[in-house]
């Protein structure tokens, strides 16, 4: 029994001895993001580089001690974004595919990013950009592990792209040739969801203007003239004129589905708590030969929010939403913010149809 007793005891010594020669797998969090860096500090962006890579961000793998899932993600924005309450929260966000330690934008993607961004064009401007390293759960929930970051900056000139949709245009008998349609500024609407209903602005210059609107730029696809009553259109083709009354620079809407026009005549003005968002205090002056409203003497501080006005009521503005894409609403919607103090030549566009309004801030 004694030497039972005895090889049990030697069992249960060597079992222990063997257990402290074991080496658990810790997790260790790096200090930082390791490598981050970009292909370039500069880039110029035009439809010539649209399907070549212009832009590439790579960086080390992360060291956690331990096999463990990392995930990445890069963020763009502009500097006036990444700080304050809100820091990073009007940023472009991109996951990248689990294993890669590279990103790589295409021209025509990286300049979508910058339009989103609300980046100047034409303007060598500084974006931000961001890498992310986190490490989650194996059920996908955050972990405790701090989440490591790290920032580059690149200067970026994008430029605006035109986009083309199915259009309407404009022929009168105040046009120049006379009752000629024409793919040109201040005579087209524009469907941006291709759904039938067309929109834009039309300078209409005397007391009376008859017009109809075409299909094509010419008189051989389908003509829309008056229907039964001022708001209904009819594609007979002995359909009589459409009219508006002026001067006035209308906002029109036409739906040939429903076969009905609609007019909205607008004045606009810049407004702003420059100027204690007054309607009379900046108004803006509409130029025919170039089809713009422009504002000169604008004195904005930095941080001053404005927006476009073109009614008393508030009914029709344009502003940005919450990406810095350039909108239209009424008075709810998101302002710009002024990033430098200054005066200021305000100009808008709205002569190229839906979907194609500018403006600019010089």
């Amino acid at each position: 029994m004694k030497k039972i007793f005895a090889a049990i005891a030697l069992f249960t010594l060597l079992l222990s001895g063997c257990s402290k020669n074991i080496t658990e797998p810790v997790l260790h969090s790096p200090s930082g993001v390791n490598g981050f860096t970009e292909s370039a500090s500069s880039v110029v962006l035009s439809s010539a580089n649209d399907s070549a890579t212009v832009a590439v961000f790579s960086w080390q793998a992360a060291n956690y001690g331990v096999t463990t899932p990392v995930t990445y993600s890069i963020q763009i924005d502009q500097p006036s974004d990444t700080s304050g309450a809100n820091a990073w929260g009007n940023a472009i966000n991109t996951t990248i595919t689990t294993g890669s330690l590279t990103k790589s934008w295409l021209g025509t993607d990286f300049n979508h990013i910058m339009n989103q961004l609300g980046v100047p064009n034409g303007v060598a401007s500084t974006v931000v950009i961001r890498l992310k390293q986190a490490v989650n759960q194996s059920t996908g929930d955050s972990s405790t592990v701090p989440t490591l970051m790290s920032t580059l900056t690149m200067t970026v000139t994008p430029y605006k792209v035109v986009l083309i949709y199915p259009k309407l245009y404009v022929a009168g008998d105040w046009t120049n040739p006379s009752w000629t349609p024409a793919n040109q500024p201040g005579f087209v609407l524009a469907s941006t969801l291709s759904n039938g209903s067309y929109e834009g602005y039309v300078w209409f210059p005397n007391s009376g203007n008859n017009f109809k609107l075409t299909s094509e730029p010419d008189w051989n696809g389908t003509n829309y003239g008056w229907g039964t009553s001022a708001t209904t259109m009819s594609t007979s083709g002995s359909a009589g004129n459409l009219w508006s009354a002026g001067p006035n620079y209308t906002r029109v809407v036409a739906d040939v589905n429903q076969l009905t026009i609609n007019y909205t005549t607008t004045k606009w003005v810049v407004a702003g708590d420059f100027n204690s968002w007054s309607l009379t205090g900046n108004p803006m002056t509409f130029n025919p030969a170039t089809n713009t409203w422009t504002a000169t003497g604008v004195q904005m501080t930095a941080g001053n929010q404005w927006k476009f006005v073109g009614d008393s009521g508030w009914n029709n503005c344009f502003g940005q939403d919450s990406k810095g894409t350039f909108v239209f609403g009424n008075g709810n919607i998101g302002n710009f913010t002024v990033t430098k103090t200054g005066t200021y030549t305000v100009t808008l566009d709205l002569s190229k149809g839906a979907g194609n309004y500018t403006y600019s801030v010089q």
